[in-house]
């Protein structure tokens, strides 16, 4: 399964991360180059990905592709649809499972641990670097964090 979201924000979302655990070993760290080596990293993967799937690597139909949007907006749907390209049943054991975990363990979207300003890149360059990607597997422009 590959989950494909706006690549701008998971470059400052991760680029928050690596520097959130940076700074447990070491004073010397910052989000800017903590975001220019996600940067690297993402787009160079993207670009890779792709050509695996375009040389016939990654056989047609062994990836689920799958829009975060879709999950954030009506996620038991896009569970019930990645079982379904399985050829599984989402059992309703299993789901309530999901369910009760979920209820549990809220998530906040990373809202308020990061902001694209914060990556010190340049969000036009990096959006023509990943026009490619987003225009391939129809992913969605996010509002900038």
């Amino acid at each position: 399964m590959q989950t494909h979201r706006d690549p701008l924000n998971v470059i400052s979302s991760i680029a928050a991360l690596t520097n959130h655990l940076r700074r447990m070993g070491s004073d010397e760290t910052n989000i800017a180059e903590c975001a220019a080596q996600s940067y690297e990293e993402i787009t160079v993967g993207l670009d890779r990905g792709m050509a695996m799937r375009d040389k016939g690597v990654v056989p047609d139909g062994r990836v689920i592709d799958v829009q975060f949007t879709d999950f954030v907006k009506d996620p038991w749907t896009t569970i019930k649809d990645i079982y379904a390209a399985l050829g599984r049943e989402l059992k309703p054991e299993a789901e309530q499972k999901m369910r009760e975990f979920l209820a549990a363990n809220p998530g906040d979207g990373g809202r308020g641990r990061y902001t694209w300003s914060d990556t010190g890149l340049d969000a036009g360059e990096v959006r023509e670097r990943v026009r490619a990607y987003q225009e391939r597997y129809n992913v969605p422009t996010e509002e900038l964090r």
